[in-house]
């Protein structure tokens, strides 16, 4: 009896270790051929919407723009290593909104530099191409990145 308790216990804690063992960064794409982007498992799920976060780091020379509206200059230009792109996708709308960027000084993700979020005031007040990444629409399957987040985040 005792060896029976002593291999289901085994067991259980092999399911559960399985379980947790799966929660982690996942290769997503090649971004292009530039570079490799993994999306954090699982996908978060609120219902029709899901969240999905995405990471990428840069073997290239990348800017990040950082708003200091009370100099002459309003946006100065940064480089950064790395980033964190936050999504949501409504797999019933078919619509994708970024909702948060990170930008980190090193490839590994530790040193955060700067952080734009949808409803900055940054973002609200500016039309440029950054700022237009933050709207809401439609997915676009022509679009591989729109293609390749719908096709993970709504399985």
């Amino acid at each position: 009896m005792k060896t029976v308790t002593y291999k289901f216990l085994i067991a259980l804690a092999a399911f559960f270790l399985q379980t947790f063992a799966y929660a982690g960064w996942v290769y997503f794409d090649d971004n292009y051929g530039t570079t490799n982007e993994y999306y954090f498992a699982p996908v978060e799920n609120k219902g029709s919407v899901k969240v999905i976060r995405t990471f990428t780091y840069l073997p290239i020379d990348a800017k990040a723009p950082i708003s200091t509206p009370k100099a002459t200059v309003k946006v100065t230009l940064y480089p950064y290593g790395s980033e964190q792109s936050t999504y949501e996708i409504n797999c019933k709308d078919k619509t994708i909104q970024l909702m948060t960027r990170i930008f980190y000084r090193d490839p590994a993700g530790q040193r955060p530099l700067v952080t734009h979020n949808h409803n900055d005031a940054f973002i609200q007040g500016s039309n440029s191409e950054f700022a237009k990444q933050f709207i809401k629409t439609r997915i676009n399957y022509e679009h591989i990145k729109h293609y390749r987040i719908a096709e993970t985040a709504c399985k």
